[in-house]
């Protein structure tokens, strides 16, 4: 029989904890949302052919730059032995989730960042009952800021104590494969291909959570077509997806 220590314990727990919350399954409403790609799909400027050069890009752009939230939103979290008054600043929380809605102009994805961080954080809760969780959804609510996907991310990866870097890398994955899976619905995209492009991304993908660690207020992100996309989103004739 294998004889586990506490701190192995602890690591194969937040290992597994991580596992869930990066499962594009997870009851959020993710699979709803194709964050601007419907629009370039239908116009013919996203094919099967260019996917892997197309995330890359993304990756390299609005990737890196959601992964600076994700990472910023795990330092909130601080040092959990300490008391909240000690530790959490509510006014660094609220401008961190601004901050982030500011940096997404199309109001479909903006308004879908928004609605996967709140329902993230509200399941999270469920699960633990948190007082820093409970604390960053209820200043939110009060003050009227939405909360996003990404700081909310990092917030609970820093909160169960996940890993820094597993944290945000994992974040990255979520969003990738949920727009791989967006896009096997939208394209003529087998699940080997798409299994195929996202195992070749996970250096573009690395290289992205590591983006901005040094000097994250100097990190700028631009991806028109991405943004453009979501905004002519909702005058498609036809959708199958909310954003």
């Amino acid at each position: 029989m294998r004889v586990v220590g506490r701190e192995q314990a602890a690591d194969e727990m937040a290992f597994l904890r991580l596992l869930q919350l990066a499962d594009s399954a997870l009851p959020i409403g993710a699979t709803a949302h194709s964050f601007g790609l419907e629009t370039l799909t239908d116009e013919g400027a996203l094919t099967p052919q260019n996917l892997e050069r197309f995330f890359t890009d993304y990756l390299h752009e609005l990737g890196a730059l959601d992964a600076s939230f994700c990472r910023a939103g795990y330092h909130l979290a601080g040092a959990k032995s300490a008391s909240i008054s000690e530790t959490w600043q509510i006014s660094q929380w609220l401008d961190l989730n601004n901050r982030c809605g500011a940096w997404k102009p199309a109001r479909e994805s903006r308004i879908a960042s928004a609605t996967l961080g709140r329902r993230l954080l509200q399941f999270a809760g469920g699960m633990e009952d948190d007082p820093f969780l409970r604390t960053a959804l209820e200043s939110a609510l009060a003050q009227g800021v939405a909360v996003h996907h990404a700081p909310v991310f990092g917030l609970i990866g820093g909160v169960f104590g996940l890993g820094e870097e597993a944290t945000v890398a994992a974040y990255l994955q979520q969003t990738i494969s949920g727009l791989l899976s967006a896009c096997q619905k939208l394209l003529p995209l087998g699940q080997n291909h798409a299994a195929a492009i996202l195992w070749r991304l996970k250096p573009s993908l690395l290289a992205a959570a590591q983006a901005g660690v040094d000097s994250p207020a100097l990190l700028f992100s631009s991806a028109p077509s991405v943004e453009m996309g979501g905004m002519r989103h909702a005058h498609l004739p036809m959708r199958l997806f909310i954003s």
